[in-house]
């Protein structure tokens, strides 16, 4: 042990009769036990005098007294110590437990290893290419949009489940502002958003754990038959959907695709807009959208939230009329400068969209004045 509790107020009320010599070979006797995790040999004990510093004979009889009155012999010269004992058993206890835990988590990384070398196996069977860094979450979303069943329970036990969920996404999760929530063992934090990952990659907590506050895969094995139901994922359409609406954008823009799936089935839900709408909108724009390697383009996500579809059907080649709310949109803004003369904007001339925007906003102003003068 290399560290032992020593409670000042019992020490001080056992030893109050004590000498200071004799408290200061106590206290040295107790931390060699506690060091040893052993009684004081006493087999020997000139040797064991040796070991506490007692040298001269008034140190020797203090050694001799302090045993006697908080020590109790045992055969073989042996000095127990009864609370010695007892701190030093619970000492081991803890010990034992933290083994028992890390021998846990030495099995629970290779049956993640296991399974992991399993999903990649199968998806590259299926020829699907798969980044080697790609996230458990973002091997199951594949293995689930692909139709690959993932090794069975018996073999591979998740760590983590989830109830069932809608499959619609609340306006919370639409701008990230939901929390994780730990499972029952608090051994899982939502980690952070990860870096871009291509039309195929996907985010492992994409899809918010439900009330019960867990999420991951639900396998059931039948008849020599792997049923499958991955819990929180969208339906087999969106994801195919949201698939084909990463083609029209950069590579690096095309992160998170399961919440990317699960905002367009939202959309489609409640009747905002179509799968032909948003494919024919992002084809629209691709060549914007992927001009100067991305530079100004949003990703998926943005540009699903802020209904940025809406740009083609309101772009300022194809406007007949200038919104009355023309400020609500990019394209209204676009619509505007057109109309003014200033065209549309230019990441070349303007490095942000706010700075087009003010210039409009400014001409606009200028004209109303010049008509009220």
């Amino acid at each position: 042990m290399n560290h032992y509790p020593h409670h000042i107020g019992d020490f001080n009320t056992a030893t109050r009769h004590l000498s200071r010599l004799e408290r200061a070979i106590y206290r040295d006797a107790l931390e060699l036990y506690y060091d040893k995790e052993s009684p004081l040999d006493g087999s020997d004990f000139d040797r064991l005098a040796k070991r506490l510093l007692c040298r001269d004979a008034e140190e020797i009889a203090a050694l001799q007294f302090v045993l006697d009155e908080f020590f109790e012999q045992q055969d073989g010269g042996l000095w127990t110590h009864h609370r010695c004992d007892r701190e030093i058993a619970k000492f081991k206890a803890a010990q034992a437990d933290a083994g028992v835990v890390k021998s846990n988590e030495k099995q629970r990384q290779a049956r993640s290893r296991a399974e992991r070398s399993a999903m990649f196996s199968a998806l590259k069977a299926a020829g699907v290419a798969v980044k080697w860094n790609s996230r458990m979450g973002d091997l199951r979303a594949l293995c689930a949009q692909h139709g690959i069943a993932l090794p069975g329970a018996d073999s591979v036990t998740p760590s983590v489940t989830a109830p069932a969920v809608t499959g619609t996404v609340t306006a919370s999760q639409r701008h990230g502002s939901g929390t994780a929530t730990q499972n029952q063992n608090h051994n899982h934090i939502k980690p952070p958003n990860p870096p871009a990952g291509g039309a195929g990659a996907v985010h492992e907590d994409s899809a918010d754990p439900g009330p019960g506050g867990q999420g991951g895969d639900v396998q059931e094995q039948q008849g020599g038959q792997v049923a499958q139901s991955v819990v929180g994922m969208p339906s087999a359409a969106a994801m195919t959907t949201a698939t084909a609406l990463g083609a029209f954008f950069p590579e690096k823009r095309r992160t998170r695709l399961v919440e990317v799936a699960q905002l367009v089935q939202s959309l489609q839900a409640d009747g905002t807009v179509t799968s032909a709408v948003l494919l024919a909108a992002a084809a629209s724009q691709a060549a914007v959208l992927c001009r100067d390697d991305g530079k100004a383009c949003p990703s998926m996500l943005r540009w699903l939230r802020e209904s940025r579809w809406l740009d083609t059907a309101l772009a300022p080649s194809q406007a007949q009329a200038i919104p009355a709310n023309w400020r609500d949109t990019r394209s209204g803004v676009e619509a505007m400068g057109v109309h003014m003369g200033i065209g549309p904007w230019d990441s070349d001339k303007w490095r942000l969209f706010d700075g087009y925007e003010r210039e409009v906003v400014a001409a606009v102003e200028a004209q109303a004045q010049g008509v009220a003068a």
